[in-house]
């Protein structure tokens, strides 16, 4: 947590073996109904469709329950696959934590 705006960071891989972990971290913070959520995906090296859909269906709950996500991605694999899918015209992107923490 960041001057009351919880973080949640996800190092490694965003994938099958992965995703149920990341959406629990993700759901309990969710539960709580901050203003804003930040996901830091600044350490991911690698996430596929299931990384894709697991941001998409977050940004729709935090959207339904009045919570702003924002999503770090400073670059590399994850911010391509996110501008090739077309995901990043859906979520609020950052390149850096701190902007993503200013946004809120």
């Amino acid at each position: 947590m960041h001057d009351q705006v919880p973080v949640t960071a996800v190092r490694g891989e965003i994938d099958m073996g992965t995703e149920q972990l990341i959406q629990d971290a993700v759901g309990a913070e969710l539960a709580e109904r901050p203003a804003l959520l930040v996901l830091d995906l600044t350490e991911v090296g690698y996430m596929g469709s299931v990384g894709l859909n697991l941001l998409v269906c977050n940004h729709v709950r935090a959207r339904d329950q009045g919570t702003r996500l924002a999503v770090v991605a400073s670059g590399g694999f994850v911010r391509r696959a996110l501008v090739l899918s077309g995901v990043d015209n859906l979520l609020e992107l950052h390149h850096d934590l701190e902007s993503a923490l200013r946004s809120g």
